[in-house]
């Protein structure tokens, strides 16, 4: 298995943070949804990823790590002992909140990161942030000809360039493990695709799926990470109404000289 092969199980597990981090904000809004159910399906995901890792990167050497290393001992318990089983004397960690789970689950697949550099690539970071794909449209009662209006809004032009003639069919390369039954004189035949994703959040999450099945199909070694300073500025740029929840643009709100001000300070500040 190749590194990049292997960086899809450890941005899988981050993506489970991720998804807590949100349900975490908006805990109020889904109460009703059965909480506890999705947050041990992300659970369940975190721990059976990272201990892929372990398995792959240190075959053979699971008792040897347990016996030294109290976080991946802590990974292979609730693996083995919950999630992969149901043993009787499995004793879950007590949080006291969300937060606090998110804080030691990040502790935990940070350190996984720095224990398995050797068989993960060089340029993979780890970004958190809060979003969770289903969740989100959940919250926001996104159905899907909702979210295609939306597309309409930000992608007048989309319309226009699906109706382009192609010279040349492609086969959708969708998953990493189907590297597996491509052989390499077939590779030329397949491509990957790209979504932009409903926020700038998704769109971090989308371009690194995007780089990591790329990686493996190619060969390649493409990365995309996202910085403290553009997280704040979109945080602006959504408080000051020029974009939306959705990314949609508010060029209306432009007209207003006083938003136009603190505008071109947010975006001059951004250049510097």
């Amino acid at each position: 298995m190749t590194k990049w092969e292997l960086a899809r199980y450890l941005i899988d597990a981050k993506k489970c943070v991720d998804s807590i981090m949100y349900i975490e904000q908006n805990i109020v809004i889904l109460k009703n949804i059965g909480i506890r159910e999705k947050i041990d399906s992300k659970l369940s995901k975190f721990y059976i990823n990272c201990c892929a890792i372990l398995d792959k990167v240190f075959p053979k050497k699971k008792k040897e790590l347990c016996s030294t290393d109290t976080i991946v001992q802590r990974l292979y318990y609730e693996r083995d002992k919950n999630f992969a089983h149901k043993d009787l004397d499995y004793r879950a960690v007590e949080y006291n909140s969300l937060s606090e789970m998110v804080v030691d689950l990040k502790n935990q697949i940070l350190h996984l990161r720095k224990l398995c550099k050797e068989g993960l690539p060089d340029v993979i970071t780890l970004n958190f942030v809060p979003h969770d794909r289903e969740v989100f449209r959940f919250v926001n009662g996104l159905t899907a000809d909702k979210e295609d209006i939306v597309n309409e809004q930000k992608y007048p032009l989309r319309k226009d360039c699906t109706n382009k003639q192609v010279e040349e069919c492609f086969k959708i390369f969708s998953d990493t493990e189907e590297i597996r039954k491509i052989d390499n004189t077939e590779v030329k035949n397949y491509a990957t695709l790209l979504e932009n994703g409903i926020n700038d959040y998704e769109g971090l999450q989308n371009r690194q799926d995007f780089c990591i099945k790329t990686n493996v199909l190619f060969g390649t070694d493409m990365w995309c990470s996202m910085n403290n300073e553009a997280v704040t500025v979109m945080k602006e740029l959504r408080k000051l109404g020029v974009i939306d929840k959705y990314n949609v643009p508010n060029f209306e709100a432009l007209f207003n000289p006083e938003i136009q001000k603190k505008f071109e300070e947010i975006i001059d500040t951004e250049k510097k």
